[in-house]
């Protein structure tokens, strides 16, 4: 069944910062290195942030992704090696391709939101409390290869994580409130863990904003 708005929709954006933003009414989530993207169930759809369509190229996502109950879920796409890691790389190489067989990762879905639920149920005007709890609930006793993010209000926590677990390469901070797409003045913070080198940037790889890359060479 079609949820209760037009899809793909809009999906909420980060503002980086600096500092990791905590406190009451705000909560923060790992940040992982992958795609971004929404996910309809009921259909086994898959859409990127910018809209375009990626069923084909993630079709064993959307397979497994049916046996949930009708939801439209926001996410991100991870390539997760057979040594238990993350790797960027090895999730660009499905696109415009889809699964391979052979191929040493499997693609699995970090959930960190829940927009709505069956035909009728908008929850993007809920808390960011009251969908997170929605979604544990959605993901209770469902297949391994889709998972909530890991949350937590505990900074000692979120900082465990950045560099632990493999693929989290930072923190989102999270206030209680509405789902809001874009980057919005109160919405989504995200600081990364950032690394500086020097290197000599040889070229440009990718066509598209979603697949490009800096080819660096280092000295």
């Amino acid at each position: 069944m079609p949820p209760p708005f037009s899809l793909p929709t809009g999906l909420a954006l980060a503002r980086p910062v600096d500092k990791i933003r905590t406190g009451p009414g705000w909560t923060m989530e790992a940040k992982l290195d992958g795609w971004r993207c929404s996910v309809h169930t009921g259909s086994g759809r898959i859409w990127s942030r910018h809209g375009k369509e990626l069923t084909r190229a993630f079709s064993d996502v959307a397979e497994v992704a049916r046996q949930l109950p009708d939801c439209v879920l926001d996410g991100e796409l991870l390539a997760v090696t057979e040594a238990g890691g993350i790797s960027f790389g090895r999730l660009q190489t499905r696109a415009g391709r889809g699964p391979k067989q052979g191929a040493d990762f499997t693609v699995h879905l970090a959930a960190f939101d829940v927009l709505a639920v069956g035909d009728r149920t908008d929850c993007r005007p809920s808390s960011y409390g009251e969908r997170r709890a929605t979604l544990l609930d959605l993901l209770e006793g469902g297949p391994p290869q889709i998972r909530p993010v890991p949350a937590t209000r505990d900074i000692k926590e979120a900082m465990s994580w950045v560099g632990a677990l493999g693929g989290v390469e930072g923190v989102v901070s999270k206030p209680d409130k509405p789902y809001a797409a874009g980057r919005t003045a109160s919405g989504w913070l995200k600081w990364r863990q950032r690394h500086t080198l020097d290197v000599a940037v040889l070229g440009v790889t990718g066509t598209t904003p979603a697949t490009q890359a800096l080819v660096l060479g280092l000295p």
